[in-house]
């Protein structure tokens, strides 16, 4: 199963792709309504057709009879993977070719979903969202719809131009790595969301990386932009949260309903179970470190401005004193009578004033450093670190070619 490597970075929290809340559609419209989004990205159609013996990838061309290249061979298993919500009309077509119900459709089109599994006759549903990071190394969420019939899938995408996280299963089945190839569209299924889980392990280990180097910032140099950078990745983690927690449910759902998957799959769909647990678990970790991360700023930035109203307090405690002898000698008293400061007709009475002062502030400043009031503690300060030129270089985008499948967090990963 891929995990986490790769390194992190977080200029904003979360980014969700192509959209920030459920398409504006209009109450009471019917219900299985496509709705269009305006910044929807060009629909892409790209087909893989595959049994044990070969396999072959197919873009779908412009002038393409659908019923001709969607059709169904018994004796091959066909993938169909739509990029982009910008052709509704493509998706509809595709949609009816292979009898998606328009409730499944409206799910797969209208971003975004709450991730779920759904039976819709012969037909499975399940929702989910991919997490990767991008270039900014924000973690970005994209909604990704598996449709699985007889011997065929049906992924929908909201925006795969930068890039998914698929390329391990498309890599699996044209080179025949491991039994992908030998057994049905179910294990198909079950690969792509294997693979959206693992992708959960590089994009968490980032946001890892990034609460140490915060931790480290906040003890040793609590500016701003620290304050800042916490709140986003809190920020960052919620939305996360909110994509694995119902992940988990619905492959709970796929694994526990013998109806949904084939029996020989189950077993897999159990590992992959588990392995969004740990997802969960991860997410969860990194929030409670976060909250807590949030309070050691507040406290460091309370202890730093303690440390310098205590400062200040002490060089007003030890100029105290000098303001009362100044202004003892600089009242106006008679100096001719006897008792009436005699000593500011003396010689040395200027340098005896200065010497007394010295004397008393010496005096104050060697009790509070006896005290510990004042000076160096016996507790280490961290080292002062640089917040950007410590979060540069964590800023590298996630792969997302063939190489994840090498990022295993598991080492009994299944094929």
């Amino acid at each position: 199963m891929a995990a986490h490597s790769s390194r992190p970075t977080l200029e904003s929290s979360a980014v969700f792709r192509g959209r920030g809340r459920m398409s504006p559609s209009k109450p009471g419209t019917s219900p299985g309504t496509l709705t269009p989004q305006p910044d929807a990205r060009p629909t892409q159609v790209n087909l893989l057709r595959y049994n044990g013996a070969h396999a072959q990838a197919i873009p779908l061309a412009a002038n393409a009879q659908l019923d001709q290249v969607l059709h169904v061979d018994p004796e091959q298993v066909l993938w169909c993977d739509v990029c982009g919500l910008g052709n509704l009309q493509l998706i509809q077509e595709i949609g009816r070719h292979f009898a998606v119900h328009p409730l499944a459709l409206a799910d797969l089109v209208n971003t975004p979903q709450r991730p779920k599994a759904e039976a819709y006759g012969d037909i499975t549903l399940c929702i989910v969202h991919m997490v990767r990071c991008g270039q900014q190394g924000r973690p970005i969420i994209e909604q990704i719809g598996v449709v699985l019939g007889n011997n065929w899938v049906l992924t929908v995408q909201e925006d795969a131009a930068d890039g998914d996280v698929l390329d391990p299963v498309r890599t699996r089945i044209l080179n025949n790595r491991g039994k992908i190839r030998t057994l049905g569209a179910d294990y198909l299924a079950y690969a792509i969301l294997d693979c959206v889980v693992d992708a959960f392990f590089p994009a968490l280990d980032q946001l890892g990386q990034r609460l140490e180097v915060l931790e480290l910032a906040a003890l040793s140099k609590p500016e701003p932009a620290t304050g800042r950078h916490i709140y986003e990745l809190k920020r960052a983690l919620l939305n996360v949260r909110r994509s694995a927690w119902p992940m988990r449910e619905a492959l709970s759902v796929l694994h526990r309903d013998d109806e949904l998957m084939a029996p020989a799959v189950h077993v897999y769909l159990r590992d992959a179970v588990d392995h969004a647990t740990q997802v969960v678990d991860l997410v969860e970790t990194y929030r409670e470190f976060a909250a807590s991360l949030m309070d050691l700023y507040l406290s460091s930035v309370n202890n730093r401005m303690n440390e310098v109203v205590k400062l200040l307090t002490i060089i007003s405690t030890i100029f105290l004193p000098l303001s009362f002898i100044a202004g003892l000698y600089g009242m106006n008293f008679d100096t001719a009578a006897a008792w009436n400061m005699p000593e500011l007709k003396w010689r040395f009475g200027y340098l005896y004033a200065l010497i007394l002062m010295a004397g008393v502030a010496g005096g104050m400043i060697w009790y509070f450093r006896r005290a510990g009031w004042l000076g160096s503690s016996d507790i280490a300060e961290p080292e002062p670190i640089d917040l950007q030129e410590a979060l540069e270089p964590l800023a590298s985008p996630m792969p997302t070619d063939g190489s994840i499948a090498q990022l295993s967090h598991d080492p009994h990963h299944h094929d």
